[in-house]
């Protein structure tokens, strides 16, 4: 057999097994930071419920979230997303409570909803867990107006 069609069967059997594999891990899932229930991806929750989360994007925001970036909880109601530590990885950030800020893009430690003094230690925007009524869904919000960055660019740059 010539070498490019056994370099062509290899790629094509390792773009499925990659497939896969993203599968199984979707399926396994991820807990959630706070309450260890499974995680799930945005597209996975009915669209009712996906046009109300995305609706926060829109009003409180003002920006267009990557649903691909949306991970649900829908056992304690809150939403992670792309600036959350939840996103960054497949791995619980159970220990850290990372996020990062959505106006400077620093890492910011101990945003868990237990703690009510939550600001950037860079650019000092403050922020708070607060329930977006119309979805009834927890985000961790920056004052409503503060100009956002329109999506998290993904890696750590504090």
């Amino acid at each position: 057999m010539p070498l490019e069609v056994l370099i062509g069967i290899g790629f094509a059997a390792l773009v499925a097994l990659a497939l896969a594999l993203r599968k199984l891990v979707e399926w396994i899932s991820f807990p959630c930071q706070f309450c260890e229930a499974k995680v799930r991806p945005f597209r996975k929750v009915d669209t009712e419920t996906q046009e109300a989360i995305l609706r926060y994007f829109r009003d409180h925001e003002r920006r267009e979230a990557p649903r691909k970036e949306l991970f649900v909880c829908l056992n304690c109601k809150t939403v992670h997303d792309d600036f959350s530590g939840e996103k960054q990885s497949w791995d619980s950030d159970r220990f850290g409570g990372v996020t990062f800020c959505k106006v400077c893009h620093a890492a910011m430690y101990g945003c868990n909803p237990k703690n009510d003094d939550i600001k950037c230690s860079r650019c000092e925007t403050p922020y708070a867990w607060q329930v977006h009524e119309p979805s009834g869904f927890r985000f961790l919000m920056p004052p409503k107006g503060t100009a956002v960055l329109k999506s998290s660019r993904g890696y750590i740059d504090a």
